[in-house]
């Protein structure tokens, strides 16, 4: 799932949770324990948001303030529960209640800028004058709310407070604070957008900006009073509103990757034993290892990698929102290389001086059959070496129309290995089993299938075979493979107790002349049969 997916689809259940506590508030009748079912409600959610940042979140400085933030919302929902429930009839209690409800209401946005200038920094807090003066404003707007009741400038009522909790009149702190709550919103999307290392986090910022959006909408138009009721009651009262607002955006913010809610690992990551790092688009480091070497932005864009030096080599792969790249020490490798080119000058000095010993005349005559034998294999597949060449330098004077001939040598290329692997085993071995003989002939068809031929063999065979017989077998296979080429649109290949049986579909296949072999042709199909004779011998 991606993170788009999973970042809306976090939003949609909480805007389902807010529907539903809408509803609950709406419709459920107005009786001793009922009454009380939206209050819980809601605490059961805000404690659930409350847990969440206290797990989710790594980094302790941004935990708290979350978490500080969780808990305002849970004393708001204690606040909105006091006042319809505990002290609905005692205006007087009930109003002071909801005056507090704006201490959560500003100190919330508040908190909220604390933990932006947290992310990504370790000394947000040496700027105390900012801190200072955001925390003194919103304390002093906080105090006037208050104390309306002797002033009237956040809002005004009749005479007596009558109708207090339906009609009033919003004064200049009142304005204030909302203006104040939007500017703080405000600053926390700019911060994080602005330290956000991730450009593909930046281009999401949209998700949490949707509740941070509807919250906006529901205080103009709740200040406005044009938010919509129903039975004569708010759809979303002013607290489960703004909660539910904020929860939103913090929860898109943590889904997108603005607050790092996995920090720690980062940490982990460059500590590790690993030569790795990861880069965002622009290859930009975000993780590097300890180990790893310092990579300038023309080494990462390179798509294949590069070599450092000779002993070091870089790979890279592309991940989601950028790439991570990590390095191959081949030092051991190449001075294994080094050892086996020395080895072998020495025992090339060694073969020749065993040539001048008498003493040595048996294992002169095994160096010389080996030698015979890689002559004997380099002879048997010198066609296929030579087409290799010829399609390579036709592919360098022709880029554009490689593809075929790329494919071509890929075919060439696993005949020549698996010839000479054949050729190999029965100089080790009297028999070979006849598994060797159907994984050469596999590995051929599928070569055949990366062409868009289609393509399989079987194996109904049991017995061994004699060493030198699935490399006879296999030749004459790839001979016939080679002529079929150009119009083949399909084989099959079956290893039968005394022969290699081929159907070849799209051609009609006639032998050569000498070839070991019996051919029949019907409707466009051929069927050739390749005995398991050796040569010169009995099967």
């Amino acid at each position: 799932m991606t993170t788009v997916k999973r970042a809306l689809g976090s939003l949609g259940k909480l805007a389902l949770l807010y529907i539903a506590a809408a509803i609950i508030t709406v419709f459920m009748p107005d009786v001793f324990l009922l009454r009380k079912l939206s209050t819980l409600f809601l605490m059961g959610c805000a404690l659930a948001l409350l847990l969440y940042f206290a797990e989710r979140i790594i980094d302790p400085d941004a935990r708290r303030f979350l978490t500080v933030i969780a808990g305002l919302i849970v004393l708001w929902v204690t606040l909105r529960g006091a006042k319809y429930i505990a002290f609905e009839e005692t205006e007087v209690v009930a109003r002071h209640i909801w005056y507090l409800y704006y201490v959560p209401a500003l100190l919330i946005p508040l908190f909220s800028l604390f933990a932006a200038l947290t992310v990504g920094e370790r000394t947000w807090y040496r700027r105390r004058w900012a801190i200072r003066c955001s925390a003194a404003f919103t304390g002093l707007l906080i105090l006037l709310i208050l104390l309306n009741d002797l002033h009237g400038l956040a809002f005004r009522f009749a005479p007596g407070f009558a109708g207090w909790d339906s009609g009033y009149t919003p004064g200049p702190v009142f304005v204030a604070a909302y203006l104040w709550i939007l500017l703080l919103t405000v600053g926390v999307f700019c911060i994080l957008f602005r330290r956000c290392r991730l450009s593909a986090s930046r281009k999401l910022v949209w998700i949490p900006l949707l509740p941070a959006l509807f919250g906006i909408l529901y205080l103009i138009l709740y200040a406005a009073g044009l938010w919509p009721h129903w039975r004569g009651q708010l759809f979303g009262e002013f607290p489960e509103t703004v909660c539910f607002s904020m929860a939103g955006v913090w929860l898109g913010l943590i889904h997108i990757g603005m607050i790092p809610s996995n920090e720690g690992y980062g940490k982990l990551f460059e500590l590790s034993d690993l030569a790795a790092q990861i880069a965002d688009g622009d290859f930009r480091v975000i993780y590097r290892s300890a180990n790893a070497a310092p990579l300038t932005r023309a080494q990462m864009a390179l798509p294949a990698g590069l070599s450092l030096d000779r002993d070091t080599r870089v790979h890279r792969k592309a991940v989601s929102g950028g790439y991570v790249y990590w390095q191959d020490d081949v030092s051991r490798l190449n001075r294994i290389n080094e050892e086996l080119w020395e080895l072998g000058e020495r025992l090339a000095e060694e073969a020749e001086l065993l040539r001048l010993e008498n003493r040595l005349k048996e294992e002169r005559a095994q160096i010389e059959a080996k030698t015979r034998a890689y002559d004997e294999i380099a002879q048997q597949v010198l066609p296929q070496s030579r087409q290799i060449a010829a399609l390579c330098a036709r592919a360098e004077a022709d880029p554009a129309g490689c593809g075929g001939a790329l494919q071509t040598v890929c075919l060439l290329a696993t005949y020549i290995k698996r010839y000479a692997n054949l050729s190999l085993l029965a100089l080790e071995q009297p028999m070979l089993e006849p598994e060797e003989l159907v994984l050469a002939v596999s590995e051929s068809l599928r070569r055949l299938g990366e062409r868009g031929i289609p393509a399989e063999v079987t194996s109904v065979m049991s017995a061994p075979l004699p060493a030198q017989v699935p490399a006879e077998v296999y030749a004459r296979f790839e001979a016939l493979l080679e002529a079929a080429l150009p119009d083949l649109r399909g084989l099959r290949a079956v290893l039968r107790e005394d022969a290699l049986c081929l159907t070849l579909e799209g051609t009609v296949e006639s032998l050569p002349e000498g070839f070991p072999g019996e051919a029949t042709a019907e409707d466009g199909v051929s069927y050739v049969r390749i005995p398991l004779v050796p040569e010169g011998g009995a099967p």
